[in-house]
């Protein structure tokens, strides 16, 4: 192969994850105000919005402030110490403003993704749902991506029922 130039793991890390959460909100940008927090089909637009902002800054960012709430499993053992700071929002928030707290972590998760190191990129991480608590970091991301996808599904499927 001559001159064929491969992009970088970190910048196709960081282009799968602009376009998954761009497409996401597309979908939570159809879904009017007055119907963001509304449940339907188990949970609300809003939800699922904090749901994935929540996901985000846990598996990419690996931030482990206390003050996780829409994790989803939050009748298991280890959500209860990951939640014991108030939310930063909640679904009757605005919708701007969840919106913007998911541009937000988002944008922060796809610069990291683009500037991580090899390093950073390696060995293992939290995940709850594997059978020993965690998993290869690069197979943690590569699930959590889709995860975003799945979300957005849940949405748009929503928005169907309503219609």
């Amino acid at each position: 192969m001559t001159g064929l130039q491969l992009p970088s793991l970190q910048h196709f890390l960081a282009e799968q994850y602009t376009a998954e959460l761009q497409a996401f909100r597309a979908v939570l940008d159809a879904v009017p105000a007055e119907a963001f927090a509304a449940a339907n089909l188990g949970h609300s637009p809003a939800w699922h919005a904090l749901h994935i902002s929540e996901w985000v800054r846990l598996t990419v960012l690996q931030d482990r402030t206390p003050n996780y709430h829409h994790l989803g499993w939050e009748d298991k053992p280890w959500v209860g110490p990951m939640g014991t700071e108030a939310a930063p929002l909640n679904e009757q928030a605005d919708k701007a403003a969840i919106l913007a707290q998911l541009d937000e972590i988002g944008a922060a998760a796809v610069a990291y993704l683009a500037a991580a190191s090899d390093a950073d990129l390696a060995g293992m991480t939290f995940s709850p749902s594997a059978p020993t608590g965690e998993r290869p970091r690069l197979a943690a991301l590569g699930l959590h991506v889709r995860h975003i996808a799945y979300h957005r599904g849940q949405v748009a499927l929503s928005r169907k029922e309503q219609a």
